[in-house]
């Protein structure tokens, strides 16, 4: 059997973690491709998304320099800001998203929809 059970049918605790990094791993690419997906509608503000995410990290009491830092990346017009996001910034810069765009609606719904919350 592969999977070995303990008394009261528990799973491995080596398997429940591989298991949670399956999900983890699941879960930050589905909010990466949501992101990216958003990042391509029409009027989305990706500086005001990360700032309207950094005050609920701080409100919340969330170190920001765990989930949002800057970088800068280089690209054919010189060099450029970038952002780099946990997933957990991910999905808050999706949710609180300032659009009225049907497409940016649709993403959001997506991921409350993935999260089992809709």
């Amino acid at each position: 059997m592969i999977v070995k059970y303990y008394q009261y049918e528990r799973l491995d605790p080596s398997v429940e973690l591989f298991i949670r990094r399956m999900n983890e791993l699941k879960y930050r690419n589905f909010a990466a491709k949501l992101l990216d997906r958003l990042l391509h509608s029409p009027d989305f503000n990706m500086e005001d998304s990360v700032k309207r995410t950094i005050a609920i990290f701080r409100l919340m009491g969330i170190p920001v320099r765990e989930h949002i830092s800057g970088i800068y990346r280089s690209d054919y017009n010189g060099i450029r800001k970038d952002w780099k996001l946990s997933e957990f910034a991910c999905s808050l810069i999706i949710l609180t998203s300032d659009s009225s765009k049907i497409q940016v609606k649709d993403i959001q719904n997506e991921l409350l929809d993935y999260l089992g919350l809709e």
